[in-house]
Formats: C-alpha cells, sequence, structure tokens
C-alpha cells in the first residue's frame, strides 16, 4: 500500500529559471504568474537529472497552491525541487521559492506546486470519447470566437492565445489548441501549450455554465502518451464532473487530427482564486432565459 510506504531519500535541488518573454503573457490580476505547466515541466526535468527513470508522464495528485509572480527584468528566477523519494518508487516533488522580509529579516518558503510521479499502468488507453451533445434546446451548440475568448474572458497576451477554435455545450466543450513555436522545442513532456489552452477551454465553460472564473489548482492524474510538438494544432476535449460553490472539476482529453490520444488529464480542480471578486461577463453566462438557438456569442453584447 502506497501509504505504507518508506521515505528512502530527501533532497533539495536547486532551480535557475530563464524567463523567456513570451512568460511575461500570462498573467492573473496585471501580474505576470508562472504557468501551471510551466512549473510541471521544470519539476520534471529536474527531477529525471536526480534520478533518470523516474515515470514523469503519470503525474498524480498534484497541486498548485500559490502563483510564483514574475516581476518585469526578473532573471532568472531562483527557486528549488524538494524531493522525496519513497521505496516503492514514488516520488514527491515540490516548487518552492524562498522570500526574506525586509523589515523583520525573516525568510518564508512558499511551496506553489507539488506532483506526484508514480507509474500507473492500470489506466488504460482508452480512445477519446466523444462530447454527448443530447438533445433539445439546452445542447445547443454555442462557438466562441478567440478574439472573445482572450479579450475578455481569458485576459493573457498574445503568447498564450492557443484556443483558436471553442465549442460549448452544457455537457462539455471541445476546442482546437495550438503548440507554437515559443521556447524549448523537445520538452520531456511535450511542448506545455496545448495543455494550458485546454485549461482556457475548461475556464470559460466553467464562466458560461458554472458561473464563475475558474484556474487550475491541482488534478488526480495526467497521463501522458504521445509528447505534443511544437508547431501542430490538437484537439481539446473537456468533460465536467462536478459543480460546486467556488470550482468545478472537469476531465480534459487531448488528441491529433487522427484522434490519436496525446495525453488525458482526470480531476482538474478549476476554482475561483479570486474570492468572487472576478466574475464572468453577463454575455457568457448560460441563464434560464437565455437563447440557447444562439449560435455565437460575442463580446460585444455588454
Amino acid at each position: 500500500m502506497e501509504s505504507l510506504s518508506k521515505i528512502r531519500e530527501k533532497v533539495r535541488l536547486a532551480l535557475n529559471i530563464n524567463v523567456p518573454p513570451y512568460l511575461m503573457d500570462h498573467q492573473y490580476r496585471g501580474k505576470a504568474v508562472l504557468p501551471a505547466v510551466e512549473a510541471i515541466e521544470i519539476l520534471a526535468v529536474s527531477t529525471l537529472a536526480h534520478l533518470p527513470g523516474t515515470a514523469v508522464n503519470s503525474i498524480r495528485e498534484a497541486r498548485f497552491d500559490k502563483f510564483l509572480v514574475i516581476e518585469d527584468g526578473q532573471e532568472p528566477i531562483e527557486a528549488f525541487n524538494d524531493l522525496e523519494i519513497f521505496d516503492n518508487d514514488r516520488v514527491i516533488s515540490k516548487f518552492i521559492t524562498k522570500t526574506k522580509s525586509k523589515k523583520a529579516m525573516i525568510t518564508r518558503t512558499l511551496e506553489h506546486a507539488t506532483l506526484c510521479f508514480h507509474d500507473v499502468s492500470s489506466v488504460p488507453e482508452l480512445p477519446p470519447p466523444g462530447i454527448p451533445t443530447g438533445s433539445g434546446p439546452s445542447s445547443s451548440k454555442c462557438h466562441i470566437p478567440p478574439e472573445s475568448i482572450y479579450q475578455s474572458l481569458v485576459p493573457f497576451g498574445p503568447g498564450y492565445h492557443n484556443l483558436k477554435e471553442l465549442s460549448l455545450f452544457k455537457e462539455g466543450a471541445e476546442g482546437q489548441v495550438f503548440a507554437p513555436l515559443l521556447g524549448e522545442p523537445n520538452r520531456v513532456l511535450g511542448s506545455p501549450f496545448p495543455l494550458d489552452a485546454a485549461f482556457h477551454a475548461a475556464c470559460v465553460w466553467g464562466q458560461r455554465y458554472a458561473g464563475l472564473v475558474g484556474f487550475p489548482v491541482g488534478f488526480g492524474l495526467r497521463r501522458l502518451f504521445t509528447p505534443t510538438r511544437s508547431g501542430n494544432t490538437y484537439t481539446a476535449r473537456v468533460f465536467p464532473k462536478e459543480i460546486h460553490s467556488n470550482r468545478f472539476l472537469v476531465d480534459i482529453w487531448i488528441t491529433d487530427k487522427d484522434e490519436t490520444l496525446h495525453e488525458v488529464v482526470l480531476d482538474v480542480v478549476m476554482k475561483d482564486v479570486s474570492g468572487g471578486r472576478i466574475k464572468p461577463p453577463s454575455w457568457i453566462v448560460s441563464e434560464p432565459n437565455l437563447d440557447e438557438k444562439v449560435s455565437r456569442c460575442s463580446g460585444n453584447q455588454n
């Protein structure tokens, strides 16, 4: 049992993270923040360097607890990878930073991301399911233009305008996600941009059908089969599972044009991290009297 496994090694590895210009386009409330997908890649690369053979293609129990703010001109970011290696080959990896208070001269340690690398061979490589659109007006398709998405729903800079097409249903979402030619071309986990854009699709779905603006704060399992590559376009499908007052859960499947499964991310937690201060624009929110037969939602309505 995993709960009975023992830690055989603990180690703290230094991380010196370069800040390419495109990272400044990933923002929350006017501040650039490190994307969750970049944190995952950084931890995977660091862990593999220390422990070759780690199953970084199988990530469990991921949490993204605190934004890592990137200041203008900050280069590089100094951080650490705290590793706990268990005797059953499970590896816990934590992305941490240290900050020092100028007044009190106290050093604080902040945990920004926590991952568990552990092979899960029992998860089958099933073909991706289609969106169950059901029948009747409540299941009508709603197309959201990319310009509306990035103008008022996911206000990121151009480096993260990678959700190129999106159709929403009450039962889920389907969109085209692009892997731009940014950053290193051959990353350990493939291009981070398709999954990041799939999170955008989930965020837009949540604004329409859950009435909240959700950011990814964790997931149960990410299983990578074939890495996504720069320059390619993929299909992302989002399947909602639960809706709560300040969060909702979805599954995400990413495939290529031949329906080859590249990765699946299960039990993604999309949370309102603003404490209710950020609200979806009124034009996107699904209301009982909203005409679901309208085929296109536009940010020009309000």
